[in-house]
């Protein structure tokens, strides 16, 4: 953690973007693994979202 707050304001930035856009493709990505997705999983990983939005909102 010490090595990225040395870097250069920008370099975070950019490597912050793509840990997000990697998160979001391994995210998007369980369509193309599975043919259906049960009721009860949809809800678990919509209540995760939830409370990361919640997070960052009420911070």
């Amino acid at each position: 953690m010490d090595w990225l707050r040395s870097q250069p304001v920008v370099l975070q930035a950019f490597l912050a973007g793509h840990f997000t856009w990697g998160c979001t493709i391994v995210g998007s990505a369980i369509v193309f693994f599975f043919k259906y997705i049960s009721r009860k999983l949809l809800d678990i990983m919509m209540g995760f979202v939830l409370m990361m939005v919640l997070d960052v909102a009420l911070g």
